[in-house]
Formats: C-alpha cells, sequence, structure tokens
C-alpha cells in the first residue's frame, strides 16, 4: 500500500514521535510511507534525515484552502491508496482532501479531550480504550472506531550491558541509591508540581529525581524554582532534553508519571519494556499500562498526600520495586509491542480501503 501521513507540528511529542515509528514501521513491512506537513518542524526534519518522501504543506489553522488542494493533488499525483492524518488537525485536512481525492482516510485520536474533525475518517483509531470511550461519548459511531494500543520496539534488549552502571556513573548516582525519573515535557498536564509536592513529603528517605525535558521554556523555571521553594533542589535534576532516554530508564528505579491528563504514555510502555514500576495517575490511558499493585501504583491526579503514600513502599523496599518491574516487563511483552501494533493498523487501513462502514 501506498500511505501518506498528515500531521501538523513543528516539536517533538509523543504523536510525532509514534507517527515516525509508524511509517518506519510500514515501510520495513514493504509498504510506501509519504509525508504531508511542516517540514520545518521536527517530525519533517526526521523523515527526510531517513528518506522517506513527502511533500511541505503548512496545515496553517483550519481553513488553508491551498493546502487541501495540494494534499488532494499530491495524493492522485503519486498513486496513494488511503491518507491517514493524525490529530484533529490532521484528520480535518485528511478529511477534506481525502474527498477531493476520491480516497479512503483514517484519523487516529492520540488524545481524550480533543473530539472534533474526525467525522470524514472511514475509521478513526483510538490509542487507547480510554480514548475510545470519549470518541463515542463525543457522539462517533463506534462501528468506525478501532483502538490500537501504540507499541514500542524492545529498547531494553537494545542498550549495552552496563548501561545501567555507566549511566549511574555520569550521573554521580550512589550505586544503591533509589533514582525516580519524569521524562516528559515539561507542561501543565504532566504533573511536575505534583510530583515536587510530593517528593518534598519524603525527605526522610533517600532518592533523587532525574527530569528528562526542556526546563528553559516557560514552565521549566517555574519548576526549578518551586524545587527550590520546597527545599528540594538538590535531589532534584533537570537534565533538559535528552536522546538517551532508555539509558536514563535503565539507570533508574521507579518512573514517575503524576499526569492531569493522558491518553496513552509511550513514556509509560518504555519504562515497562525496561522493567521500571510506575507510580502515575489514574486517568486517561494510564490503567490500561498500569496494573494497580502489581505493575505500579495508581493514585488521583493532583493529589501530593496519595503520590507520596505510593511513592515510600517502593522508595523504601528494593525487594517490591522488582516484583513490581518484573510485572510491568510482562505486560509490556503481553500488549505493547510494535509489530502487533504495526498488524492491527494495516488491518484497519484494508478496512477502510474495502470500504466496510
Amino acid at each position: 500500500m501506498k500511505i501518506i501521513t498528515v500531521l501538523h507540528s513543528l516539536k517533538s511529542g509523543g504523536a510525532e514521535r509514534h507517527a515516525l515509528q509508524l511509517m518506519k514501521g510500514l515501510r520495513a513491512r514493504g509498504h510506501e510511507a509519504l509525508y504531508a506537513g511542516p517540514m520545518k518542524g521536527w517530525l519533517g526534519q526526521q523523515l527526510r534525515a531517513e528518506g522517506f518522501g513527502g511533500i511541505d504543506l503548512p496545515l496553517t489553522g483550519l481553513y488553508d484552502l491551498p493546502s487541501i488542494v495540494r494534499l488532494a493533488l499530491y495524493a492522485r499525483r503519486v498513486g496513494a491508496d488511503l491518507i491517514h492524518g493524525h490529530l484533529t488537525r490532521g484528520a480535518w485536512y485528511t478529511g477534506l482532501a481525502a474527498r477531493l481525492a476520491g480516497l479512503p482516510n483514517v484519523a487516529t485520536a492520540h488524545s481524550d479531550n480533543a473530539g472534533k474533525h474526525f467525522g470524514r475518517a472511514d475509521r478513526i483509531i483510538a490509542v487507547s480504550q480510554a480514548v475510545a470511550d470519549f470518541l463515542v461519548r463525543q457522539g462517533y459511531d463506534a462501528g468506525r472506531i478501532r483502538m490500537v494500543h501504540h507499541g514500542i520496539a524492545d529498547i531494553a534488549a537494545r542498550l549495552p550491558a552496563g548501561t545501567r552502571e555507566a549511566t549511574r556513573r555520569s550521573l554521580g548516582l550512589d550505586a544503591d541509591e533509589p533514582c525516580l525519573l519524569m521524562a516528559a515535557r515539561i507542561v501543565p498536564a504532566k504533573g511536575h508540581d505534583t510530583a515536587l509536592r510530593a517528593l518534598a513529603r519524603l525527605t526522610d528517605q533517600p532518592w533523587t529525581l532525574l527530569v528528562a525535558g526542556d526546563h528553559h521554556g516557560d514552565l521549566g523555571p517555574q519548576m526549578q524554582a518551586l524545587a527550590q521553594e520546597l527545599g528540594i533542589a538538590g535531589r532534584v535534576r533537570f537534565l533538559g532534553l535528552r536522546e538517551d532516554v532508555p539509558a536514563l530508564m535503565a539507570a533508574s528505579d521507579v518512573l514517575l508519571a503524576p499526569s492531569r491528563r493522558e491518553a496513552l504514555s509511550l513514556t509509560l510502555l518504555e519504562a515497562s519494556a525496561c522493567g521500571l514500576p510506575i507510580v502515575a495517575t489514574r486517568v486517561g490511558g494510564i490503567g490500561e499500562v498500569v496494573e494497580e499493585g502489581a505493575s505500579g501504583f495508581l493514585v488521583a491526579p493532583d493529589d501530593p498526600p496519595a503520590l507520596a503514600a505510593a511513592l515510600a513502599p517502593l522508595l523504601a523496599d528494593a525487594a517490591l520495586r522488582a516484583r513490581c518491574g518484573a510485572r510491568a516487563r510482562q505486560r509490556f511483552e503481553e500488549g505493547f509491542l510494535e509489530d502487533a501494533m504495526f498488524d492491527k493498523t494495516v488491518a484497519v487501513y484494508q478496512e477502510a480501503c474495502g470500504g466496510q462502514r
């Protein structure tokens, strides 16, 4: 099949990483994957470096008529079988251009709070059951929705022997010091403030928090100031953007994800692959990854005391961390391998192309 992926983005995030992974997986399976969107953005640059073809489309706002027409003409010119849009803007442009070009289209919903503009899709992919349920509540026909969990490669298997020890040495961590990791954009939805307030309640226990994410944006300095205010600045490392998150996971003992909203985080899957116990919030699709009391612990969002209470036993008990980590790894192997995601996505494409409604 020849598939055009449409996604408007300039920065790196979960949807962008997923689209890149999906396109690479499709190509590896003999399909031709093309891109339509802003080439100056992170995704466009990554795809060009990987040798993917495509067209530079600004997709400005929701009423960029030239982008709609150019996308439709491009799809016809290259003989595309299907157009696949991501996020609401991608779904909007894909739906309009596909109708203009007379082609089927699929749209992926990556969020459980953004449900507009998926109405023209022949099939809607929801990245978690939480997202699928949200779309049904928004009035979309359940018969057109297919839930396809994200899947990832086994990143743990690709890490060299000794990665944990080498990374901990580079970070100046003691061999037995419990290390927590937050690997997420520093934005309000990710709950960094909740994490810091929870950890301020656990200063009688040893721990270090690694924060991987751009701390130079609007919220980063605020979180650094909050850590200072809470008296824990010396135990929180703001590492900035990192390209070695799997190595950081190997060096860590617990993944912390106190999100206020989350459809299905790739970081949770990566942590599970690395055998990390996870302490997270009970929102969106997180409960589809984290098995409460087995692979980790779930608490309500915006509740620092509850988050601290969930973290305390893991910080104190290495054996408990090992048991939860082993179960997290098992959960990953059972339901979140990328091969399954690729197979299910292609099946959705085939449905859409077959005209089944």
